[in-house]
């Protein structure tokens, strides 16, 4: 009985033993970020398997840091090929909730434009290019919510939102900085900073 590998849409490839997470990521167009080229070294493609953990060959040293269900999808390699693995990125987009108060809030932002010049607090930093844009970040546990503003008219371009990738390290803050505070320090930061990278890159490509 030959088993399968599943993304959280449902779309499933035959496992082959050998392979690994991201060979099937990649053949169910499911996006993982990575920067080091699948190395292990960037600690960056932290992907969730749901079902099937068994399927896999036992961690590497590169995936030390991680704890019960949580592998590198560049080093999950496929052993047993007769078992069923369901897996997930933990860049998932979340539904999110957007208020917006009905009344005019007056903008003082620290960067700013006199004629052709950029201050930030009032000291030059650059030359105006066309436009002044400001990246507004909430960090929540659970959800992560980037919002691309205007810093001269105060309008949102475009908001994005993920799944807070560093779940690995616990479910709640208190977890999250006990893990931080042991041999695995600064791997939380890390993971969080290259999922902003990410989606900034991914919003400059969607907005031109």
């Amino acid at each position: 009985m030959t088993g399968t590998i599943r993304n959280p849409g449902g779309e499933r490839r035959r496992a082959t033993s050998g392979k690994t997470i991201f060979d099937y990521a990649d053949e169910l167009a499911v996006q993982v970020p990575t920067s080091c080229y699948r190395t292990g070294h960037c600690h960056e493609c932290v992907v969730e398997i749901r079902q099937g953990m068994q399927a896999l060959a036992p961690r590497t040293e590169a995936e030390s840091f991680l704890r019960h269900e949580y592998r590198l999808a560049c080093q999950a390699v496929i052993e047993d090929a007769e078992v069923d693995l369901l897996f997930a990125p933990l860049r998932r987009k979340p539904k999110i909730l957007a208020v917006s108060a009905e009344k005019d809030i007056e903008l003082d932002p620290v960067v700013s434009r006199r004629g052709d010049e950029v201050l930030y607090d009032g000291e030059v930093i650059d030359r105006f290019r066309g436009h002044l844009y400001g990246l507004a970040i909430d960090l929540g546990t659970t959800t992560v919510v980037m919002d691309l503003v205007d810093l001269e008219s105060g309008r949102s371009l475009h908001v994005s939102s993920f799944e807070n990738p560093q779940r690995f390290g616990g479910s709640d803050i208190m977890n999250r900085i006990s893990y931080d505070g042991g041999r695995f320090a600064g791997e939380l930061q890390q993971v969080m900073l290259s999922s902003i990278n990410f989606e900034i890159g991914d919003m400059s490509r969607r907005l031109g």
